[in-house]
């Protein structure tokens, strides 16, 4: 994130430090061209203000794009942090969210993100806050003292006043949160509490207004707060402001600033009033904001969420042991193993590997230990399982063959990428890793579908890949370019291949015919 928000910060101050310098140079000019009656001096300052201009401009427009896909980022992140933390938690416990998930994921992830913001603009505007302060100072000591001792004094008044928004920010964060929960578990139950009759509707849809009634009352009274706060901080920045525009118009009368110095001074001031309001309006109210996020996103995440560092070492590949009542499959290091049985044992076999808590009679045992006895997060790291039923993202090939899986850190480099969707047979028709796939890949046949959701798997470059039936929606032909393939990009990792094809079977290197 550093490599995206350092850039914007640098950005955003020089935009910010070039409006401030703005009235300064239209002083100058004053000065030493209109006073002077100097058309050389008129046509160099003319140019440098015009300089300027481009310069504050541009920096303008990368700073606001770069903070934009910062907070795009984030938001990805978070989102998908909180997926990952929520539906796979690392103690194994099989919990369904509640509906307040969804609102943590958009209201709260949203908010949250916006307080990269904090990391840019407010920097840039304490810059050029500094910049206007020194500026002052050469015109006169007392002008620039009271805006370096005001205007810290003024944000720090500012800061204490939205202590209380921020409470009553987090307290109606809550109550919303609640309410778009219990709209979500309403809908989700909809067709049980119609079954239980008029008497369940009644008392659903009285717990619902209940909810939503409490949920207005906060958000009047977050409104009220942040009117407060706004009033409140618009007294502290008039009264600054208009304290020193009129000590620099009393200097003026007084002689001690010339007409140019005075307009530079009214300028610097006037550039300074949006400084501080938007500190005040917009930085503290997010900062508000985003600590309140903060505090509920912490809240949904598991306390185990974070993978134990222990099971990602670069050590030997394990020996994945599978047993059951009539099945018996051991993979070695580096072996290509498949099995060969009927549909509903491999549809057990594959459902056990790919959770292994699940209480099922077949266990799974990785050198030896009980899988049931490690994390989940452990045993993600080194398995891979990539099931028979297909499930893409929307978007585009990339974003699917890049979202990794839960327990991995993500996909394998640009290279592994590449011979991924070569070892799946998707070089035929992917164009481009740019392309969409629709909503849910409907915009790719079955096959293609099947060999996007295997590349996604082999991209992954587990230590142990698990693969049930990839190919039953592809044509014989592409199934033996597959099968040609897939050794070679497994070479030096573990593979276990539950399939009942012999175009695939062919590439193992032992298989093993399962009891039926």
């Amino acid at each position: 994130m550093k490599r995206v928000t350092v850039p914007a910060m640098l950005f955003a101050t020089v935009w910010q430090l070039g409006e401030a310098a703005v009235p300064v140079l239209m002083g100058l000019a004053i000065d030493r061209a209109l006073a002077t009656g100097d058309v050389g001096e008129l046509v160099l300052w003319l140019g440098v203000l015009i300089v300027v201009y481009v310069a504050l401009t541009t920096a303008a427009r990368f700073a606001l794009r770069l903070t934009a896909f910062a907070v795009q980022s984030l938001q990805h992140r978070l989102r998908g942090t909180l997926s990952t933390g929520v539906l796979h938690p690392a103690d194994g416990a099989a919990r369904a969210p509640d509906g307040g998930v969804v609102s943590v994921m958009t209201t709260d992830v949203a908010r949250l993100a916006n307080g990269v913001i904090l990391t840019i603009m407010p920097i840039a505007r304490v810059a050029a806050i500094g910049f206007i302060a020194v500026s002052l100072l050469t015109m006169d000591p007392v002008l620039g003292l009271v805006v370096l001792i005001g205007a810290p004094v003024a944000v720090w008044s500012m800061g204490v006043l939205s202590e209380r928004l921020s409470r009553g920010t987090r307290e109606y964060q809550g109550l919303l949160a609640a309410t778009v929960g219990r709209a979500t578990d309403l809908v989700a139950g909809y067709r049980v509490v119609k079954g239980l009759g008029v008497r369940a509707e009644a008392e659903a849809t009285r717990r619902y207004r209940r909810a939503s009634r409490e949920a207005l009352a906060g958000a009047e009274r977050n409104a009220g707060l942040l009117g407060g706060f706004l009033v409140g901080s618009g007294v502290i920045t008039g009264v600054f402001v208009a304290t020193v525009m009129g000590l620099a118009g009393w200097f003026a009368v007084v002689g001690r600033l010339s007409i140019g110095e005075l307009i530079a001074a009214v300028g610097l001031t006037q550039a300074l009033l949006p400084q501080i309001e938007s500190i005040a309006n917009l930085s503290i109210p997010n900062l508000a904001s985003a600590r309140a996020s903060a505090a509920r996103i912490h809240e949904a995440l598991p306390s185990s969420a974070t993978p134990e560092s222990g099971f990602f070492d670069a050590g030997p590949l394990p020996v994945l042991e599978v047993s059951g009542p009539g099945t018996t499959v051991r993979v070695e290091p580096g072996e290509f193993v498949g099995v060969l049985t009927d549909d509903r044992s491999a549809a057990r076999l594959a459902g056990a590997l790919l959770d292994p808590w699940a209480g099922d009679e077949v266990q799974v045992r990785l050198d030896g230990l009980p899988v049931r006895e490690s994390s989940p997060a452990g045993y993600r790291s080194r398995v891979t399982v990539a099931p028979h039923r297909v499930t893409l993202f929307s978007g585009t090939i990339q974003d699917n063959l890049l979202s990794g899986t839960p327990g991995q850190a993500g996909a394998g480099p640009e290279g592994l990428t590449h011979a991924a969707v070569r070892a799946a047979a998707c070089d035929d028709f992917v164009a481009g890793l740019d392309v969409p796939v629709g909503e849910g890949g409907n915009r790719l046949s079955g096959g293609q579908r099947q060999r996007i959701a295997l590349a996604r798997a082999l991209a992954s470059d587990a230590p142990v890949l698990v693969l049930h039936d990839p190919t039953t929606a592809v044509d014989p032909v592409t199934e033996h370019v597959i099968a040609g393939r897939l050794r070679d990009i497994r070479q030096g990792r573990s593979t276990l291949l539950i399939a009942s094809t012999p175009a695939l079977l062919s590439a193992c290197d032992r298989v093993i015919g399962s009891a039926r």
